[in-house]
């Protein structure tokens, strides 16, 4: 008689029992958190008010006009979420989530599951921008600083231009 192919495959060596209690016991606990944290997940859907990313959903909701987002929203909205510390890509997802919800008819409140899946914000990324000034804010006056600066030279330029004609 041919034996099977799963006794063929069969280890004879015994782990180690010390080692394998350990394992068994960290693989346990393991198992015990994660079902702590399921429990809690499943008794409190909704969110903190003070959750950034809740934050940037209930901004996104009243910034809908129907379920279309305008550009300046949505820029604004990133802005805000960056100040937040709340990745880009994280960001664009809770507006695509509420954008979602917004289209099919459905409450904010049945995007708190799909949204609570998104890692929390870090308070590192929060300090990088002061909350008071605005990315595209940064830029604006050291463009027109620029433009006034080669103005200046443009018309300083020109006058020894004309004044090297005049005089020689």
């Amino acid at each position: 008689m041919r034996p099977n192919a799963t006794s063929r495959l069969r280890i004879e060596r015994q782990p180690h029992p010390k080692l394998d209690a350990r394992a068994e016991r960290v693989f346990r606990q393991a198992v015990a958190r994660e079902m702590l944290l399921a429990r809690e997940s499943a008794r409190e859907p909704d969110f903190d008010p003070n959750d950034a990313r809740w934050r940037l959903a209930t901004e996104t909701q009243q910034a809908l006009q129907g379920a279309v987002l305008a550009y300046e929203d949505r820029r604004s909205l990133l802005a805000l979420a960056h100040r937040m510390g709340i990745r880009a890509f994280d960001a664009n997802l809770i507006l695509a989530i509420v954008q979602d919800r917004a289209r099919r008819g459905e409450s904010l409140q049945s995007a708190a599951p799909t949204i609570a899946v998104l890692p929390r914000p870090t308070a590192a990324a929060s300090s990088v921008m002061p909350s008071s000034v605005e990315p595209s804010s940064v830029t604006l006056p050291s463009v027109t600083l620029l433009w006034v600066a080669a103005i200046a030279i443009a018309m300083l330029v020109d006058s020894i231009l004309i004044a090297w004609i005049i005089f020689s």
